[in-house]
């Protein structure tokens, strides 16, 4: 682990995961508007509306620190949804593909926060929410995984 860490770097961290946290809820959003299944469509609203509330968490959890959040989404996420549109176009809108986008995103945004967990030094406090996240995260990944053989 990383102690020498200055705040801004901190900051600089979290700021990216607030970013991804926010793309994360824009693909599932995406992704709900974008499948047949309204049980799908279901969960991934549910998926979008925890997300948001990741995102908000986390943003609270920068100015704390004395940051200023991020405001916008990353290239690369915008790039993705536009894949899954793509994607969804070219496979008739199959609820298979989104639900395998899901789950790719879904790994990339444990990545994420194993990415700032084990990289960098946080308040207590601020490693409980991440850890928590994380763990809610993994749970939905477990359940696209799923998803994905049976769809």
């Amino acid at each position: 682990m990383e102690v020498g860490k200055t705040n801004g770097e901190i900051l600089d961290r979290l700021n990216t995961l607030l970013t991804r946290t926010r793309d994360g809820e824009r693909g599932y959003q995406e992704a709900a508007e974008n499948v047949k299944d309204t049980e799908l469509k279901s969960l991934f609203l549910a998926q979008s509306r925890q997300r948001g509330e990741f995102a908000m968490e986390i943003d609270r959890e920068v100015r704390t620190l004395g940051g200023d959040p991020e405001t916008t989404t990353s290239l690369v996420a915008d790039l993705h949804r536009a894949w899954i549109n793509i994607k969804s176009t070219i496979t008739g809108h199959s609820d298979k593909a989104i639900v395998e986008e899901c789950k790719r995103g879904d790994g990339q945004a444990l990545d994420d926060y194993q990415e700032i967990l084990k990289n960098t030094s946080l308040m207590a406090s601020t490693r409980e929410l991440l850890l928590r996240q994380k763990e809610r995260i993994e749970s939905a990944h477990a359940s696209m995984a799923r998803l994905a053989d049976v769809v």
